[in-house]
C-alpha cells in the first residue's frame, strides 16, 4: 500500500465519519447535557462499536448478512428500535434539565458507553459497508492481513478524533451560549432525529 492510497483512504473515511448521523447526534446530545466528562465513555463506546463491526466484517459476517434475510432483519430491527428508544429517552430527559443548570445530574458513564456502543454496532449495513469499503484500498499483491489491520487502526483512530471533536465542540457551544434553551432545543431536535433515523433504518431493504 502506497502513501497516496492510504492518504486517499484517510480523506474518504474522514468525510464518511464526520457526516452527521445517529452516532454523532447522540455524541453531541450527551456532550451538551454532561459536558467534557461524557467524552471518555462516548469515545470508548464508538471505537469499540466500530472495532466490533470491522472485526465481524473481516470474519465474513457481512456475507452471512447478505445471504440470510432473517439475520439481517433481526439486527436491523433491533438497531432501529434502539435508535427510537434513545430518541424518546432524549425527549424525556430534556424535561429534567433545570433552569441555570444545563448539566444533567443523572450522569452514568456506563449507560452512555452502552448506548453509543449499541448505536454504532447494531447496524448490519455498517458491517457490510466495511467489507465493501476497505478492500478498495488493499493491494492484493501485498500482505492483505497487514493492510486490513493498518486500515482498521486508521479508521478507528479517525473515528476517535471525530467523537472527541464533536464532543469538545458541543461542550464549547454549551459554554458559549450558557443557555438551557439551546440545550433543550438540540435535545428535541436530536431526539426527533434519532426517532426518524430509527424509523428510516427499519425500512431499509437488504441489497
Amino acid at each position: 500500500m502506497t502513501f497516496e492510497i492510504w492518504l486517499t483512504f484517510v480523506i474518504t473515511a474522514s468525510i464518511i465519519i464526520v457526516v452527521p448521523g445517529p452516532t454523532n447526534i447522540y455524541v453531541v446530545g450527551q456532550s451538551l447535557n454532561h459536558g467534557k466528562k461524557a467524552s471518555i465513555p462516548l469515545s470508548a463506546g464508538v471505537i469499540t462499536g466500530d472495532a466490533l463491526c470491522i472485526f465481524l466484517s473481516l470474519l465474513g459476517i457481512s456475507a452471512l448478512l447478505s445471504l440470510c434475510s432473517m439475520v439481517f432483519a433481526v439486527i436491523k430491527y433491533c438497531g432501529a428500535a434502539y435508535l427510537i428508544y434513545l430518541g424518546i429517552k432524549m425527549l424525556i430527559e430534556n424535561s429534567k434539565i433545570k433552569p441555570q443548570n444545563s448539566l444533567n445530574t443523572s450522569f452514568s458513564s456506563k449507560a452512555i458507553f452502552r448506548d453509543v456502543f449499541l448505536v454504532t454496532s447494531l447496524n448490519p449495513k455498517g458491517i457490510i459497508f466495511y467489507s465493501a469499503f476497505m478492500p478498495q484500498f488493499v493491494n492484493p499483491q501485498q500482505n492483505i492481513a497487514i493492510q486490513f489491520m493498518f486500515l482498521s487502526i486508521t479508521f478507528i483512530l479517525l473515528a476517535l478524533l471525530n467523537v472527541v471533536g464533536y464532543s469538545l465542540l458541543a461542550d464549547k457551544i454549551r459554554d458559549s451560549f450558557k443557555s438551557n434553551n439551546f440545550v433543550k432545543a438540540f435535545n428535541v431536535t436530536g431526539g426527533l432525529g434519532l426517532i426518524g433515523a430509527g424509523l428510516y433504518s427499519a425500512t431499509i431493504e437488504k441489497k
